[in-house]
């Protein structure tokens, strides 16, 4: 499911933050409850905004749960700002999931992780080497399309929390331009956005500015997202000079 029109423009693209974390996530900062969240979004001149809390295996029905609190709050708080409540949802190997398909369905929005490699439950591939790595992404999220699960993957192809191979950009230059292509074609065939993610690009900013490239030739719809785990990370519009130099746009 798309939420935007398809473009390639930073600026309008920033009219959506589709990557934003809240206390229940345990990596956000505390400052982050939905009222402040809101409160930064129209600040920020957003028209849209996704809550993306992680989820975690030994937790199976917090989604859920936290999606009912995060309603009953949104209930309160007058506001002009579309507030999307999902979930950063993990695909930990190839065709394993840490939630069931009734929790992703009930969900506004379903952004799919598939590169958490720094987490203790995820699955390493035999081969650790750049291309073993390469392919096991590649594997995972092809498998997340397939499945119907996401609406959009969350910094797809990133490869910093991938430290057996050393320099993690070894991973990320192993991906050939035809790989990234089919994969992109093939999210955008079966209804899967691609995430700019705001730090992914950051950090590795010459495969993505491969990757953006690949998914405009391609003509695939790419979602804008800061990954926020604090406030002041909310406003796209600080990150655009740097985004634009980077991906040439």
């Amino acid at each position: 499911m798309f939420f935007h029109d398809k473009t390639y423009d930073l600026d309008e693209l920033a009219r959506y933050n589709l990557h934003i974390h809240t206390t229940f996530s345990r990596c956000a900062d505390r400052e982050m409850i939905l009222r402040d969240i809101v409160a930064a979004a129209e600040k920020a001149g957003l028209e849209m905004i996704a809550l993306t809390d992680h989820n975690y295996p030994e937790k199976k029905n917090a989604v859920a749960a936290q999606k009912t609190e995060l309603q009953r709050q949104l209930a309160g708080i007058d506001t002009k700002v579309k507030v999307l409540i999902g979930a950063e949802l993990s695909s930990y190997g190839i065709g394993r999931f840490a939630d069931d398909i009734e929790t992703d369905s009930s969900l506004d929005y379903r952004l799919y992780a598939t590169n958490h490699y720094h987490q203790d439950y995820w699955i390493h591939p035999e081969d650790k080497s750049p291309r073993g790595y390469c392919e096991n992404m590649l594997a995972i999220m092809d498998k997340v399309i397939e499945s119907g699960r996401a609406d959009c993957l969350a910094h797809p192809f990133m490869a910093k929390y991938i430290t057996a191979c050393g320099d993690f950009h070894s991973v990320t230059a192993a991906f050939t331009d035809n790989e990234i292509g089919d994969l992109l074609v093939k999210g955008y065939g079966h209804g899967v956005a691609w995430e700019l993610n705001v730090p992914a690009i950051m950090g590795d900013p010459v495969f993505f500015r491969r990757y953006f490239g690949i998914g405009k030739e391609a003509g695939v719809i790419f979602n804008l997202g800061s990954d926020a785990h604090k406030l002041r990370n909310i406003d796209l519009r600080q990150f655009l000079p740097e985004l634009k130099k980077i991906l040439g746009a």
